[in-house]
């Protein structure tokens, strides 16, 4: 009698221990995507910080050509005596 209660013990901890190998091998995979997923969050965010900055220069430049052009207009309709 004795060692059947050993075994059901064992077998029940034999048991756990497969189980708990699956729970580790789903965690490992889970935490392979997340990495990988983390890293094209990263790539997608400094891509748009990338984008942001490049359209507000393009901006400041377009402004700036814009003034640059209206001070020359003016000046050229002044020269020319134009009102």
């Amino acid at each position: 009698m004795a060692a059947e209660p050993d075994n059901l013990v064992l077998s029940l901890l034999r048991d756990m221990r497969a189980a708990l190998a699956e729970v580790r091998a789903v965690q490992d995979e889970q935490s392979r995507r997340l990495i990988r997923i983390e890293g094209r969050v990263d790539e997608t965010h400094e891509s748009m910080i990338t984008g942001l900055g490049l359209a507000a220069h393009a901006s400041i430049r377009h402004d700036r050509v814009e003034e640059r052009l209206r001070d020359l207009t003016d000046r050229v309709e002044r020269l020319e005596g134009k009102p």
